[in-house]
């Protein structure tokens, strides 16, 4: 056999491999818990995008626009969910943690004795880690504040239905007692009733641009209410408890893994807090490190070990409790 005809046949295998395992990733993304979520919203809300119609210039504010091309349907949403989530200062402290993250690869390649082909890898992929942290964090702050008074809003909903407000205009009620982000949120929604758009319009855009799972068993609630009727105050009263509880077993994992958490802050701080005990006792003693080829060395694979177990022993005790 020839070598063309080696490489060919290796590369026909090749492929057959990657969109075999490109297709079994895929199917245990979509059997994960947020697939499965994400699954059973399609078939209640559709394709939960509304069209904008004609002669209304406010509808970008209440409702999912459809991008055109790649980039545009892959940045726009991220672009609206960081404006959710962090309000106008998203994209700024997005951009200031870029900007720190250049400025420290940069420095690391200067003063690191790291081999060269590290160096791009270094100045592109600390910014991208960088940016990556930031949003999950802006995001991860925003659904802890939104969980935090989720379910006193609901109470707050119940007693006005069973007052009877009308369901269009307990939201502006709910909203009125209540702090950021839920008063946003909720105020958002009213004003999109007052414009006239149609209550399952405004449901499924908000568990769009909100996405959390207990808002959205909310709006699967209060639709499910409206089609086929019931007791709206029974059903929102369960709906409490449920999400209750579901917060006190974030709360239960939080202080499970507590010790984990403490372990790894004590151990991240010992190798600095022995440099600077050293560098008050021993200054000379420590200098050897900071003056020789062999001490860059050895400080360069210490901060990568440090920084590497750190992120494994973080990753090892989170529990995913966001769905």
């Amino acid at each position: 056999m020839s070598m063309v005809n080696l490489v060919t046949l290796c590369a026909f295998f090749g492929a057959l491999i990657c969109g075999g395992m490109f297709f079994i990733l895929q199917d245990l993304r979509n059997k994960r818990p947020e697939g499965r979520i994400h699954t059973r919203m399609l078939e209640i809300f559709g394709d939960l995008s509304v069209p904008e119609r004609d002669g209304d210039h406010d509808a970008a504010m209440f409702t999912l626009q459809k991008q055109s091309g790649r980039m545009g349907r892959w940045l726009t949403p991220k672009l609206l969910r960081l404006d959710t989530v962090a309000g106008k200062k998203g994209v700024r402290t997005v951009g200031v943690a870029v900007v720190s993250a250049i400025a420290i690869a940069f420095a690391m390649t200067q003063w690191m004795p790291l081999p060269q082909w590290s160096k791009p890898v270094l100045l592109v992929g600390v910014p991208l880690i960088a940016m990556t942290w930031t949003y999950r964090f802006l995001i991860e702050r925003f659904r802890r504040r939104f969980l935090d008074g989720f379910p006193d809003i609901i109470d707050t909903i119940i007693r006005a239905v069973r007052a009877g407000v009308p369901v269009t205009q307990v939201f502006a009620t709910a909203g009125q007692d209540a702090s950021d982000p839920l008063k946003h949120e909720f105020d958002l929604m009213s004003d999109s009733l007052e414009l006239g758009r149609e209550l399952d319009d405004v449901l499924a855009t908000a568990t769009k641009r909100i996405d959390i799972a207990d808002f959205s068993f909310f709006c699967v609630c209060l639709l499910l209410q409206r089609e086929t009727g019931g007791q709206l105050g029974e059903t929102l009263e369960n709906l409490s408890g449920i999400v209750r509880s579901r917060k006190e077993i974030r709360q239960k994992a939080k202080a499970l893994t507590a010790e984990a958490r403490i372990t790894t802050k004590i151990l991240a701080a010992i190798p600095v807090i022995i440099l600077l005990s050293m560098y008050a006792l021993n200054r000379d003693y420590l200098m050897i490190l900071f003056n020789r080829e062999a001490g860059h060395k050895l400080l360069t694979f210490a901060a990568i070990s440090v920084v590497l177990g750190t992120i494994l022993i973080g990753r090892m005790s989170k529990l995913d409790t966001s769905r």
